[in-house]
């Protein structure tokens, strides 16, 4: 019998032991399917390349759809122009009143960074946070609101705001004060409430910021709140009354000053001084004060156009038609006005130079050679006017030396042109703007710069000789020389290169500052004098084989003389060079110096 309960007792035990076994079993079984479907549920959520159910962008719903889908989707439903129909309306007691809207604060929706901004819903955490997120947009519904709002600018904002809070102001305080030319009488206790821009701003933002949340044209109404000083604001009542003092300026359009204007202003410590000690009811006159501008018309004006900056003069000379092109350019350029900044273009003032425009045939450099060309000389002109620019602190921009010296301007400081291939510029790089005058009288042409001048400094030019290269005399033979005599070709000038120097003086002649400038190169010409060909040597005739004729021969002697020994009369030229004597080799100098009337015109 104890052996019949042993045994019961131990198979009780196995059975319980079995079923103990078995639970954990089960319970391993289930708590590994779930990890299996957690990580199952976890990688498919990594995996997803679509935005997670049930996620809407401000009302348009986009779960299940890829990220260019959700992109089409969104502008199908017409997402970009949605801001078209938000606005916000805020209004004053007085009825001033004002509407932004959504597009003018930069409410212009973007499809793109909307559809992104749904399709990153929910991956942005870690493995496990993903997935829960995941299961919970599967269960309740995600609206995801003002996803492009970033790009708000209150640019208009604030342009708005502060133009209808001052105007509203501007009204109350006209009302409520007595204002004149001189001050503002204000009574102790009648005060206003004037407008706080920073809080009609603050209500005018949030206003629009709820309108586009609810996709709405919504409006709000401005309650001013009182004011603790007195009922006074004097900031708005400064406001109001200042006026910033105008300063003249240069108008380039019509070269003169802009007309000037003081400002007006008060004392505000003062005037709230005088608020605090007065009873309710007392009047308070509060002083304006003029501020005056900080250059009035009248001193510009005194400015412009005051100072004449550079002068020069060179002699004219040479043919009637070479004094007509240098007076036809002269007038050209007479009155030229340059803003600062503008670049003087001698060939666009001067334009081409035409025989229809009135140029005539006259001396100019052409290839080395001194020929007749229609606008000859005018290069006086130009050399005369670099002259002047040399002289001030104006900027260079382009210039080109004679091919060969010029008589009416030292070396270095001719300039010459050439219609379509060489010009002269330079640029105004001062703060005022400067008149050219050209006048040719009395047989020179002169030159002025008109300008401002703010020092008294000044400057001088000089120049360097680097080289010389001495004029060689050459005869040449031409048929079209009559015998015995000579003719010059060429009068020859002597060939330099210089370089040229700005010294920089104060008012009372010392050196402030020397500098080179570059250098030109004039070319040599060689004097060239024509002779006729040399003849050749006369010889006795051959004999002739003509028969004797059939007249006796008389008894008197003939009358021909036998031939002498002398040569023949007509000589052959001599080897003497031709009277015309070959320039000197000397420089010009340093002074425009007057072309004799005898010279070939320069061109």
């Amino acid at each position: 019998m104890a052996n019949i309960k042993l045994f019961s007792s131990r198979s009780k035990k196995r059975k319980h032991r079995t079923a103990g076994k078995t639970a954990l079993i089960i319970l391993v079984i289930i708590i590994v399917g779930l990890l299996a479907l957690v990580l199952s549920l976890g990688f498919y959520v990594s995996s997803l390349d679509t935005v997670f159910p049930n996620v809407w962008a401000d009302g348009i719903k986009l779960s299940g759809m890829t990220l260019q889908e959700a992109t089409e989707a969104l502008i199908t439903e017409g997402y970009e122009s949605n801001a078209e129909d938000v606005s916000a309306t805020v209004s004053f007691p007085d009825g001033e009143s004002f509407t932004i809207y959504g597009d003018d604060v930069g409410f212009s929706l973007n499809a793109e960074e909307a559809a992104l901004a749904a399709f990153e819903f929910g991956r942005g955490g870690s493995f496990f946070e993903n997935e829960i997120t995941f299961l919970r947009a599967y269960f309740n519904r995600t609206d995801l609101r003002d996803v492009s709002k970033a790009n708000f600018d209150d640019t208009i904002v604030l342009e708005m705001v502060a133009f209808h809070t001052k105007k509203f102001n501007d009204a109350l305080i006209d009302g409520a004060y007595d204002i004149n030319d001189h001050s503002i009488v204000i009574v102790v206790g009648t005060g206003i409430m004037p407008a706080k821009e920073e809080s009609v701003y603050d209500l005018t933002v949030l206003t629009l910021f709820k309108a586009f949340e609810e996709q709405a044209h919504l409006s709000a109404q401005y309650v001013p709140t009182a004011s603790t000083d007195n009922d006074v604001d004097l900031h708005a009542l400064l406001n109001y009354i200042s006026v910033e003092p105008v300063s003249a300026e240069y108008d380039r359009a019509t070269f003169s000053a802009t007309q000037s204007s003081p400002g007006r202003t008060f004392d505000m410590e003062k005037a709230q001084t005088m608020l605090d000690r007065a009873a309710e009811g007392e009047r308070v006159v509060i002083p304006l004060l003029t501020v005056p501008p900080e250059r009035t018309t009248e001193e510009l004006d005194e400015l412009l156009f005051r100072d004449v900056i550079a002068e020069g003069s060179t002699r004219i000379t040479g043919s009637s038609n070479r004094v007509n092109n240098i007076n036809i350019a002269s007038e050209a350029i007479h009155e030229t006005l340059l803003n600062p900044g503008d670049v003087f273009s001698f060939n666009e003032v001067v334009g081409q130079r035409t025989a229809a425009r009135g140029y005539r045939e006259a001396g100019a450099y052409v290839s080395g050679m001194l020929v007749d060309e229609v606008g000859g000389g005018i290069c006086q002109v130009s050399s005369t006017i670099y002259y002047c620019v040399l002289r001030t602190s104006l900027e260079v921009v382009e210039r080109r030396p004679h091919g060969m010296t010029v008589a009416y301007l030292p070396l270095g400081q001719d300039a010459t042109v050439s219609w379509g291939s060489k010009d002269f510029r330079f640029k105004n790089n001062t703060d005022y703007p400067i008149r050219i005058e050209a006048i040719v009288q009395s047989g020179n042409i002169t030159v002025k710069l008109i300008g401002t001048k703010l020092d008294d400094t000044y400057i001088e030019i000089d120049h360097v000789t680097l080289e010389v290269t001495p004029i060689q005399v050459i005869r040449r033979e031409d048929e079209s020389v009559p015998q015995g005599q000579t003719k010059v070709f060429t009068e020859g000038m002597t060939g330099y290169i210089v370089e040229v120097f700005k010294s920089l003086f104060d008012g009372e002649g010392n050196l402030i500052e020397r500098w080179s400038i570059g250098k030109s190169t004039y070319n040599v010409q060689d004097r060239v004098i024509l002779i006729p060909p040399e003849l050749p040597p006369e010889t006795d005739p051959p004999p002739t084989d003509e028969p004797p004729t059939d007249e006796p021969p008389t008894d008197e002697p003939p009358t021909d003389e036998p031939p002498t020994d002398e040569p023949p009369t007509d000589e052959p030229p001599t080897d003497e060079p031709p009277t015309d004597e070959p320039p000197t080799d000397e420089p010009p100098t340093d002074e425009p110096p007057v072309d004799p009337s005898d010279e070939p015109p320069d061109p």
